[in-house]
């Protein structure tokens, strides 16, 4: 099934968005853009009898216990054009996933389709208007726009100075740096505007059930959080001019050659290491010390902090820093990102890693230089979707815990990029949904690890890498190894079992193992060209281990996928049954096509709306 896609230029985007969007050359406020889209929607989106795929976004798949990213075929039903939401009903699933026959869902999670039941449906007009739709409220609303003075013209405003902004990021014209700022003030800004809304409504119902005043507390804490969000709207006000932009780019230019200059001077400086104490007694801290001399040299010079987040920002590449028993908070890997150590001085899980609550990114720590050495911590995702990401270079991981307290299906411990190494050594992962991610060429080398309630153990592609030694892969939910394959397989098949699976797969070493019955999962891994780029995806299955076939990446239709279940009526012969009754098999030509885009599964934001994590 293909879909209807649309690459347009920053003027076609500003030409469309000024015509919708303009009422007689009036003041359109804030509060009155969702009018000016309702009125636009309801005259050209279809109402009725439309198929289109819903690409469910992450959060969902966790409420739904379901692998994301999954996508499925769906028939609008109903468009309710007040809240821009369809409800739709769910035609054809990838195997046997368990969800409800009819949803409702968002308008920018359906992506029509080019084939349709009823050719007498304006496809091209509803799949152009959801797409205007979809990158409005992703790119160029802001939570804080509601905010506004009624007096002033919101399209005068911000939308051709956000506009601009997208293309420039898009186009690589703002720094690395100044991208991050900007995603981090749009996520913070994003979930701050959810609390303020929930407690909102905490609050109202409080009054109407207890008929007594505001809790002080939630109303000090609803101020905070305004304050917060105003914050953010001056800042990125800032950024939003493109004479700002300019002046960033040129500091920062002139940033990075005094920070060249530094680490030059700093090359043939003395290493120093860095210790980290939250407090104890007199006793605990001689202790640390004590154990931290048999590991560097006692001339060595030592720096202590209260804060990790600090120790990390002050070390160079190529430093230890030493952890103390507690909790340590972080948002970043600061300057062992590009190699280091990080080395716990007691047991691991009384050492625990952190993210601070919404200055983070979606994963806790991220590493893209020389070697890291990660020893006796422990690592709570927490809210993140993500534990580590290794971009290239090699990690080594020994006596560590990575764990999520609150278990979801989405919940990645450690991805290791194409060309990354990890190497790990008596490591224990516990409430992930995949405990490790191996991209094409990167390479995993366990030594003695275990997996506690995990869902998957290791997922990994062709031209990955894994060697397992002394490792106990048992009570997962699913499968210990699942591989997205187009060496492997032949067709559409995919294949579950055990070990004997593995018998003619390079990539995989297992050695002195410990696994359940079964517990290997291979099947073929599908990609689609959509909108601006090209993104590995993968259709998810709900059983173990397997092999897939991949299709080989074309520009061309894909003609052979993985077997798709359509619902029908009790009455039709079926190949096999799903939680609607009778189904049957889809052919290839009718199945899902798979959303491809530039980043990773693991990157995409936790509201899993195309925000500016996408560029």
């Amino acid at each position: 099934m293909e879909i209807y896609t649309f690459d347009k230029s920053l003027q076609e985007r500003l030409v469309e968005f000024s015509e919708i969007l303009s009422s007689q050359n009036k003041i359109v406020s804030a509060s009155q853009i969702k009018s000016e889209w309702l009125n636009y929607v309801e005259l050209v989106i279809e109402p009725v009898g439309w198929q289109a795929l819903w690409k469910i976004p992450r959060m969902t798949c966790q409420e739904l216990k379901i692998h994301y990213p999954t996508i499925v075929v769906v028939e609008a039903e109903q468009v309710d054009f007040n809240d821009l939401f369809a409800l739709v009903k769910i035609t054809a699933v990838q195997d046997d996933i368990h969800l409800p026959e009819k949803y409702d869902v968002p308008l920018i999670e359906l992506y029509p389709t080019q084939k349709q039941e009823n050719r007498t449906l304006d496809m091209v007009g509803t799949a152009s208007c959801i797409d205007q739709v979809r990158f409005f409220y992703n790119y160029l609303w802001m939570p804080w726009d509601l905010d506004d003075d009624e007096n002033s013209d919101w399209v005068t405003l911000h939308l051709e100075s956000r506009i601009r902004l997208f293309f420039d990021m898009k186009r690589g014209c703002v720094n690395k740096e100044t991208c991050d700022v900007i995603r981090t003030l749009i996520r913070e800004g994003r979930e701050i505007q959810q609390k303020i809304s929930r407690l909102e409504e905490s609050m109202s119902d409080e009054e109407e059930v207890e008929n007594c005043l505001v809790d002080d507390g939630k109303a000090c804490q609803l101020m905070k959080l305004h304050f917060r969000l105003q914050q953010i709207k001056t800042e990125m006000e800032v950024l939003e001019n493109p004479a700002i932009r300019d002046i960033l780019s040129r500091n920062h230019n002139s940033v990075m050659v005094e920070e060249q200059t530094r680490k030059h001077e700093n090359s043939d400086k003395q290493k120093e290491a860095h210790f980290v104490w939250l407090g104890g007694t007199l006793t605990e801290i001689k202790n640390a010390v004590n154990k931290i001399e048999t590991i560097i040299s006692p001339s060595l010079f030592l720096q202590i902090y209260r804060c990790l987040q600090e120790a990390l920002l002050a070390a160079d590449v190529g430093e230890i820093v030493f952890l103390g028993e507690g909790v340590h908070q972080i948002r970043g890997s600061g300057g062992l990102e590009e190699g280091g150590t990080i080395k716990g001085i007691g047991r691991a899980e009384h050492i625990m890693l952190s993210a601070n609550d919404i200055e983070s990114s979606p994963s806790l720590l991220d590493f893209s230089g020389q070697e890291v050495v990660l020893e006796d911590i422990s690592i709570n995702l927490g809210e993140l979707q993500a534990g580590i990401i290794v971009r290239k270079g090699s990690v080594k991981m020994i006596g560590c815990r990575i764990f999520a307290l609150n278990q979801s299906i989405v919940k990645l411990g450690i991805i290791i990029l194409p060309g990354a190494k990890l190497i790990m050594e008596k490591i224990s992962f516990d409430g992930l949904g995949t405990a490790v991610v191996i991209y094409g060429t990167g390479e995993v080398i366990m030594n003695e690890c275990s997996f506690k309630n995990c869902i998957e153990g290791v997922q990994l592609h062709d031209d990955a890498t894994l060697i397992a030694k002394k490792c106990t892969l048992e009570y997962f939910k699913e499968y210990a190894i699942r591989m997205e394959t187009q060496k492997y397989l032949n067709g559409n098949e995919s294949k579950i079992g055990s070990i004997e699976l593995l018998e003619n797969v390079n990539e995989i070493s297992l050695q002195e193992c410990t696994f359940q019955v079964i517990h290997l999962f291979l099947r073929s891994e599908l990609v689609i060209q959509r909108q601006y780029s090209w993104r590995t995806s993968l259709l998810r299955n709900l059983l173990g281990v397997n092999l897939w076939r991949r299709k080989e990446q074309r520009t061309s239709p894909v003609d052979k996928l993985p077997k798709m279940v359509e619902t029908t009526g009790p009455s039709q012969v079926t190949d096999g049954q799903t939680q609607f009754g009778n189904a049957r098999q889809l052919e290839p030509s009718e199945c899902i096509f798979v959303f491809k885009d530039t980043l990773s599964d693991y990157e995409e934001p936790p509201s899993d709306e195309e925000d500016y994590d996408g560029l």
